[in-house]
């Protein structure tokens, strides 16, 4: 058994508006789909946290590119591991860590 997952408030409504965005564009079965697929992938960190690499924006972060559109960032403490973010990767890097938006 992993760590537990938490999410941070941002992560939490990025993933809603990522989830709504598909069903909007693509159906229902569709954001299931990736539902299921971001599940997996928590999972997988939960039971391997360092498998993906440190983040190049700042220190103590990680990053999972999750498809071409969206990574997630994510932090590794000893009791859980916090989604940070679910990034879209066309956005400006830079502003990740501005006023609006401090992770």
């Amino acid at each position: 058994m992993g760590l537990h997952i938490r999410f941070s408030l941002r992560a939490r409504h990025e993933e809603i508006e990522l989830l709504e965005y598909i069903v909007k564009e693509y159906g229902l079965q569709k954001a299931k789909e990736i539902y299921k697929r971001i599940e997996f992938i928590l999972d997988q960190i939960s039971n391997m946290p360092e498998m993906y690499p440190a983040s190049s924006l700042k220190t103590g972060l990680r990053k999972c590119v999750f498809s071409k559109q969206t990574s997630i960032y994510y932090r590794v403490t000893v009791d859980f591991i916090e989604i940070i973010s679910f990034r879209d990767n066309r956005k400006n890097p830079d502003t990740i860590f501005d006023q609006k938006n401090r992770l």
